[in-house]
């Protein structure tokens, strides 16, 4: 059936159920009961969990990718000088830790929060993501090759 048909039916028998028929012998028209129950809804869900993850997200991707490029900024500044300046392997040895700290502390800390807050998919996710970076790091660097850029440039 046609829309124009089918809202033309509807508007019939709207029409006909509520048009006021005569009066029982009580003197009022009888209506139709209608009974509404309540439906009880739930309470939004908090909304700070999704930014939570996506900042941690933004965090992980950004700061790893932006300490990644200013190491391979640096490490192209020092190739010109004939022996690096301390102040550039200093640099380049913070840069070194921050990337460190978004590759791999950002997301594992994500995965232990949401483990605290009992969000499966999103521990999952952040476990895995910290996995994939260390496996990104490490098959550019191992670990005590990482270390032992940070004591040096750090002079610790």
């Amino acid at each position: 059936m046609s829309p124009k048909k089918k809202n033309k039916n509807k508007h019939k028998a709207a029409a006909t159920r509520t048009a006021p028929g005569p009066a029982p012998a009580g003197g009022t028209p009888e209506a139709p009961s209608r009974r509404r129950t309540p439906v009880p809804l739930d309470e939004p869900k908090p909304r700070w969990p999704l930014a939570l993850w996506t900042l941690l997200t933004l965090a992980w991707l950004g700061g790893t990718a932006l300490f990644f490029i200013l190491i391979l900024a640096e490490g192209l500044a020092m190739m010109d000088a004939r022996t690096p300046a301390d102040p550039s392997l200093r640099t380049t040895a913070w840069y070194l830790l921050g990337m460190l700290t978004c590759a791999l502390a950002v997301p594992a800390a994500g995965a232990a929060t949401a483990a605290v807050l009992r969000r499966r998919i999103a521990a999952g996710m952040f476990a895995l993501a910290t996995a994939a970076s260390a496996i990104a790091l490490f098959t550019l660097a191992g670990p005590t090759e990482l270390l032992a850029a940070l004591r040096g440039g750090l002079g610790a």
